[in-house]
């Protein structure tokens, strides 16, 4: 079976990428797992102390000749394996070669994820910074966080530095994962997907080795456009809505000055470096 993880900064169009992956009749992609923080990070804190109270019996009872041997690292992986493999293969049909997880938050685990799964490939998604920070305060404000939309708040100003510094961190994690590990990491941009969402669908299904003719592809990019999922227009907004409005470049209509100098002074030299003109 072929493995692969799905990451990026909140807000960056990881959803999305699920969606696509999930369409090809080959690909399983399921989301969001969080394996490392909510089920190994857990577990190691789990075998660290069964591990201490099993040394303990041995010299208190066995005489410093132990029953059982430490839980190493190589046996804490396989069972870590064997569940996350179970987990993302419980909604898989028949046929399927691909599994893989869409968590955005994977950004910070790489190097867990790769000892666990060495083979597996990386799919990584990148939004313009200001896009993020626009979509970022459209979820708070559905969520319900007053004046999130009002520059000079608190709310507002909190919301556009915590995008801004997420971002930092996401895409800078990743660039130094795959400096030490190429091949594995594949890039896209969420504009790109946006201006040419069958030609980066190829190129994401091209990545993981999955076939795909011009037939499936036209299926795949016809369902997981914004009008399939949303039932609106692309640029038509609800704000109620997890998919509120589908546009790249939509800073430019919604955000402050002050935000995008803000987002400017952090991201910078990233934007550059991503074809993002700072």
């Amino acid at each position: 079976m072929n493995i692969f993880f799905v990451c990026g900064a909140p807000k960056s169009g990881t959803t999305w990428v699920q969606r696509i992956l999930d369409e090809h009749p080959e690909v399983c992609c399921s989301g969001e797992g969080h394996f490392i923080e909510r089920f190994t990070a857990p577990l190691s804190k789990v075998i660290n102390s069964y591990n201490q109270q099993m040394s303990m019996e041995t010299e208190q009872v066995y005489e410093g000749k132990p029953v059982y041997a430490q839980v190493d690292q190589a046996e804490f992986d396989a069972t870590c394996r064997v569940f996350m493999m179970g987990r993302m293969a419980s909604r898989a049909a028949p046929g399927v070669r691909w599994l893989g997880d869409k968590t955005p938050r994977y950004t910070h685990q790489l190097a867990q994820l790769n000892r666990l799964f060495p083979e597996a490939k990386i799919i990584h998604i990148v939004r313009d910074p200001r896009d993020v920070a626009v979509s970022r305060l459209g979820h708070s404000n559905r969520v319900g966080v007053k004046d999130v939309f009002t520059p000079g708040t608190t709310n507002h100003d909190a919301e556009v530095r915590a995008a801004a510094s997420g971002w930092t961190e996401a895409v800078s994690a990743v660039n130094a994962f795959a400096r030490h590990h190429p091949g594995l990491v594949y890039e896209l941009r969420y504009r790109d997907l946006s201006e040419d969402a069958m030609a980066e669908t190829d190129r994401l299904f091209r990545f993981l080795g999955a076939e795909a003719d011009r037939a499936l592809l036209e299926q795949v990019t016809r369902a997981t456009s914004f009008e399939v999922l949303t039932g609106r227009k692309r640029g038509e907004e609800d704000g109620r809505s997890y998919f509120r409005k589908g546009l790249a470049d939509d800073w430019k209509n919604r955000l402050h000055p002050d935000a995008e100098r803000i987002i400017r002074e952090s991201c910078g030299e990233l934007m550059r470096q991503k074809g993002f003109a700072a």
